[in-house]
């Protein structure tokens, strides 16, 4: 009330600037704050296990789950749950950056793909490679798929941490060579990592994943049948044999990439709503929107809906669910495994420890190394912008850290073994060293191949 008893209207607040980020939105894009949730989530898992809980922990994990419809359910435990259910998520969104890289990314033309797919390649053969070198006649080669793929999640951590130290365009190298990895990792749990095949279980998955491709050559761009397709046909593929997380992969190849119409149409129909949202402004009471109003903004909120593709819109929404929560839970689920200290020497001498180790730490850097300096000596592909070999040495080493997906295909590898436990937790204890040791490495080999210099994006070094 002002003196004359006059009540005057509230200060009006001042808009946010237009590139204004609410600091929840800046926290979730930190690629940093996610690499350290996934490790404080494993380092969590693996006190527990080691402690007076540990049994606890590890019946709460075996908790029974029922799935499925009718005569063909299935019971599950609470971890398999986690890595055939979860996992599914996290590989459907893998399968959307594929596609997403694929058509308009680094993987979009022939010569910007082949530089990180050689890259790729040569960072799976290698490490599988070591690891059968340590582990050739047993019956623990089984596990030659775990030092293959990388974590693209602490990779790009570790790679944010350096900042401006490194050229912007290793960042994008990196991760497209970590999506193509993916991709062979995918491969190779489909063809050697999948279990007896369920013939109608597949047919039926795979004739779901027919009507998905079918909804988007017809132009249905609502999520809602894509997610009941998504589903079912996880159901189908968990009874199948072939392993869950296919479906995942597969069904994200068959989202529709192209929005309902094109940017210009959009910026026509905006700008149309636009104008009739001035024109029905009421300066008597500028306190809300009125009916006329509020019926224009829902109608914005469609077009902007409109012009973003199912693909970019699904993606945008699943990424923070995939690294604040899926990653982190599956490493709860995975990394917690007892451990007598007395005997970690012990463990780390063992042929599958050893194997993991090679391939994550000497297998990575030497087969990325190398596949790149072949490839760009024959003059095949060029070097990313800025970078010399040691920046590819460093993000050889970044490759190295193997965690989510290493423990995923051990989880996998071992599986049909009839004493399989003591191999796993071998197996577990190589990742966790060597991915901790090729992050470390990797971030100082990066800094010492920029000699100090700091980088621009688009621009110049200084």
């Amino acid at each position: 009330m002002s003196e004359s008893g006059v009540k005057r209207p509230p200060k009006e607040a001042s808009p946010p600037p237009l590139e204004y980020v609410s600091p929840l939105a800046s926290f979730f894009k930190q690629d940093a704050i996610a690499a350290a949730l996934l490790l404080g989530s494993a380092l969590l898992a693996l006190g527990l296990a080691n402690s007076p809980y540990g049994a606890d922990y590890h019946h709460f994990l075996e908790t029974k789950v029922k799935l499925g419809f009718g005569e063909r359910m299935s019971e599950i435990t609470l971890h398999h749950l986690i890595n055939d259910g979860l996992m599914a998520i996290f590989f459907f969104l893998v399968g959307l950056e594929i596609k997403r890289e694929i058509l308009v990314g680094e993987l979009a033309t022939f010569r910007k793909a082949l530089l990180p797919a050689v890259a790729a390649l040569g960072g799976m053969v290698a490490p599988a490679l070591m690891y059968t070198v340590f582990n050739y006649g047993q019956e623990t080669s089984v596990g030659w798929g775990i030092p293959m793929a990388t974590d693209i999640a602490f990779a790009m951590g570790v790679m944010a941490l350096l900042g401006k130290r490194v050229p912007p365009s290793l960042g994008v190298f990196l991760v497209a060579l970590a999506i193509v990895d993916d991709l062979g990792a995918v491969v190779v749990i489909a063809l050697f990592y999948s279990d007896g095949l369920d013939v109608v279980s597949l047919w039926t998955g795979g004739a779901l994943i027919a009507v998905s491709y079918g909804l988007s050559r017809l132009g249905v761009r609502s999520a809602i049948p894509y997610i009941i397709l998504f589903i079912i046909v996880w159901l189908a593929f968990l009874q199948s044999g072939v392993h869950a997380t296919i479906a995942g992969v597969l069904l994200a190849f068959t989202i529709p990439p192209d929005a309902r119409y094109k940017t210009p149409h959009f910026f026509g129909r905006m700008s149309v709503l636009l104008y009739r949202f001035s024109d029905s402004e009421d300066y008597k009471d500028p306190l809300m929107v009125n009916a006329r109003q509020q019926q224009i903004v829902r109608s914005i909120l469609t077009e902007c809906h409109h012009v973003e593709a199912p693909l970019q819109r699904i993606e945008h929404s699943l990424h923070p669910l995939s690294v604040f929560i899926i990653m982190p839970i599956f490493a709860f689920a995975n990394a917690g495994t007892h451990i007598e200290f007395g005997e970690v020497g012990h463990l780390l001498t063992e042929r599958v420890a050893l194997g993991v180790m090679a391939g994550l730490l000497l297998g990575k850097v030497g087969g990325v190394f190398i596949a790149t300096y072949i490839s760009v000596k024959l003059n095949l592909t060029e070097m990313p912008s800025q970078a010399n070999w040691g920046h590819i040495a460093g993000v050889g080493l970044l490759a190295g850290i193997g965690f989510t997906m290493s423990l995923f295909i051990n989880e996998l590898a071992f599986s049909g073994l009839p004493e399989s436990e003591p191999f796993v937790t071998e197996a577990k204890l190589g990742v966790f060293l060597a991915s901790l040791v090729a992050g470390i490495a990797g971030s100082i080999v990066l800094r010492a191949a920029s000699r100090g210099k700091t980088f621009e994006a688009g621009g110049r070094a200084h």
